[in-house]
């Protein structure tokens, strides 16, 4: 990377680090930005203590409505969206919000149950907090170093770099390693459609036009994560959430609570709250671990040391603390690989990364030192957004608790709406609807069948910088001599290679560990996995995986050599792991033995059902625009949610209660994209 010194020196000198963090604190304190700051973080808390939401969805959920405003404001929302979802999973007791959220429910709900759930919630905002601000703090001490060390690294490094990255968030993947690193690549695939970035040959674009342009990113962002939690929430409406007493909760009675949580964790539990924040911002930084593993990191380690271990799991203020102040320290860690490498360390920060490309600037080295500003704008937003969430936190306790009174017949119609707006908004294409609704009830079976959509959406941000990079080492390698005189003036890149061969034996050893120890033990194991259940599934899946890839592959053979190069890796990886995986259906059926079948436990109706409300939503939206046909989705979902989850509310009733519901809602929705965005909304064929 050429830059200039001047850049360089802008960066990094003291006198003008204090220079840019005084600016951006002067930026965040602009009362529309304090106002954003507000207004984002109380939608995260929501869209985070919603259960099965998290940040990714509430960041690709708000992500289309910062196209129209300045970029620092929008990088202000975002940041607020993604430290209040992680704070708000911890909000719904017993049905956590977000997979880091589990770990908290591991002590929040045990001392909920005994009659302290303000107190566990309390606890966990001022964790939450404390983690945001040691995230935010590493930033700050992180940047001005990274500005010098990545001035090293170069397409090789950056291209392993990413290659690590998808291998490591594909192979943690629950489930199926081999499916976790195939869904990566199927990202990558994602990318492949349309003119390529370095000669602009359209490819695998079958003649259709709107190809060309590649598939809408947005739109199947909103697909993977929206729409199978949509389904999943409408699959249980009949399942009531546990209601909790919170007792006085005014707000007199939250601050004296409060004080006695921030007298708890400071400085009785700083060592918790320093170690937890670190696992958080170290986990964060490398590309595709997640949330999870740093809380359960954070967790462990807070047992481990603890005086009184025994009380974990049965309501120890520890286990609440540790695992809170390890998942908002992420948020800080995970930025770092976006704003400096361009690499994102999970989904969320992979959207995060997307708004920058979308708001016209690239994250990397040249980020660093050319948008300096806005770098130390996200690092003070980190902090400032933080101190909001611990406000809120205090003061409006009870009432972001009872966000989980929503019921699904009025949350479905109106995240499936808005996400079929926000696909819509990316490029003003009423294919892009068609993309997210097709793309989100296909990746509902596919989570099923094993496949891993943080692992897409990782590949699907990193195919263009992975390919560019690819192609461009190559072409330095082929005028140093080949690949080899240029990996041995490459030291960062030998280490990095070094580590991901010794990673890949390291998981070879395991399975091979696994395979034997499954071998050796009696009963249920020395059984094989019937071909009926898991087991026939993921053979007749892979085999079809592998034909695709080989017809694509056929088709990528006609492109040019620099155009068809990357299509064919990412293939040969994605058939290569499919094809291990038949040998591991056949072979190692004991690895199937009591894996329920992919769709045992599903009701086919009731799935059906809500597949045919989006597929219908679709064609009237296609049909009559989207007034008409908003109404009429609002109508009959919620009306069929409602019969599900309150079977005995009389049809009369429940008419009346769906019709009030759409004329309040559909005109709200008029009035906030329509007259505060100015979103165009899509037009029929009719209307």
């Amino acid at each position: 990377f050429n830059i200039p010194d001047t850049f360089t020196s802008r960066f990094l000198t003291e006198d003008t680090m204090l220079e840019l963090i005084g600016q951006a604190l002067l930026s965040c304190l602009e009362p529309v930005n304090i106002l954003t700051m507000f207004i984002s973080v109380t939608i995260g808390i929501v869209i985070g203590a919603l259960p099965g939401f998290g940040a990714a969805t509430g960041l690709v959920l708000v992500l289309p409505l910062t196209y129209s405003i300045d970029p620092s404001t929008a990088f202000i929302a975002l940041t607020g969206i993604y430290l209040g979802a992680e704070y708000g999973g911890s909000i719904s007791s017993n049905t956590p919000g977000t997979t880091a959220a589990v770990i908290t429910a591991f002590d929040g709900y045990p001392l909920a149950q005994r009659g302290h759930a303000r107190e566990a919630l309390l606890l966990s905002n001022v964790a939450s907090f404390s983690g945001g601000c040691f995230g935010g703090f590493m930033m700050l001490l992180c940047m001005p170093i990274l500005g010098k060390f990545v001035l090293k690294f170069g397409a090789g490094e950056i291209f392993i770099l990413a290659a690590i990255g998808l291998l490591l968030v594909g192979s943690i993947a629950r489930g199926n390693m081999l499916k976790g690193i195939a869904s990566a690549g199927l990202g990558l695939f994602f990318t492949l459609f349309g003119a390529d970035s370095i000669n602009g040959v359209s490819r695998f674009d079958f003649d259709v036009p709107i190809l060309i342009g590649g598939l809408p990113l947005i739109g199947g962002m909103l697909g993977m994560f929206a729409v199978p939690q949509m389904i999943n929430l409408a699959l249980s409406a009949h399942i009531r959430q546990e209601k909790v007493e919170f007792g006085d909760c005014t707000i007199s009675a939250n601050f004296s609570m409060f004080r006695k949580c921030v007298a708890a964790i400071y400085p009785k539990m700083l060592g918790i709250v320093a170690r937890s924040g670190l696992f958080g911002v170290l986990i964060g930084i490398v590309p595709g671990v997640g949330a999870a593993v740093a809380s359960m990191a954070a967790y462990t380690s807070a047992r481990k040391y603890s005086s009184h271990p025994e009380e974990f799991g049965k309501g120890a203020k520890e286990g609440i603390v540790a695992p809170e102040a390890a998942n908002n320290a992420l948020v800080g860690g995970s930025l770092i690989p976006v704003l400096s490498l361009g690499i994102p360390g999970s989904p969320a920060a992979a959207i995060y990364m997307g708004a920058i490309f979308l708001h016209g600037m690239t994250p990397g080295p040249n980020f660093l030192v050319k948008e300096a500003d806005l770098v130390y704008l996200l690092i003070a937003a980190v902090f400032l957004c933080s101190f909001v969430q611990l406000f809120l936190g205090a003061v409006t306790i009870s009432s972001l608790a009872s966000i989980l009174k929503v019921s699904a017949s009025r949350l479905f119609p109106v995240v499936i709406t808005i996400c079929c707006l926000g696909a819509f908004v990316s490029r003003g294409q009423d294919f892009d609807i068609a993309f997210f609704l097709v793309l989100g009830i296909c990746a509902f079976f596919a989570i099923r069948l094993g496949f891993n959509m943080g692992a897409i959406v990782l590949g699907a941000f990193l195919g263009s910088t992975m390919e560019v990079s690819l192609l461009e080492g190559l072409t330095i390698a082929g005028a140093m001599g080949g690949i080899g005189p240029y990996l041995a003036t490459r030291k960062i890149a030998m280490g990095m290679l070094l580590l991901v061969a010794l990673y890949l034996a390291w998981q070879a050893w395991q399975f091979y560990r696994a395979s034997r120890a499954c071998s050796k033990k009696t009963g249920e194991c020395k059984e094989k996995g019937s071909w009926r259940g898991y087991r026939g599934w993921d053979l007749a899946v892979s085999l079809a995986v592998i034909a695709a890839a080989a017809w694509f592959y056929g088709m990528a053979r006609d492109y040019p050599e620099t155009s068809r190069l990357f299509p064919q890796i990412v293939l040969l990886v994605i058939g290569g792991c499919m094809a291990i995986n038949v040998v591991r259906c056949i072979f190692f059926g004991t690895l199937y033995a009591g894996i329920p079948a992919p769709f045992a436990g599903l009701n086919l109706k009731k799935a059906a059902v809500s597949v045919a409300l989006l597929l219908g939503y679709l064609f009237c939206m296609n049909l009559l625009g989207f007034y008409a046909s908003t109404a009429l989705f609002f109508m009959a979902a919620s009306f069929v949610l409602d019969l599900w989850q309150n079977p005995e509310i009389p049809v009369l009733r429940r008419l009346r209660g769906s019709l009030l519901y759409t004329v309040c809602a559909v005109p709200c929705l008029w009035l906030i994209f329509v007259k505060l965005f100015r979103v165009s909304m899509p037009e029929g064929i009719l209307m």
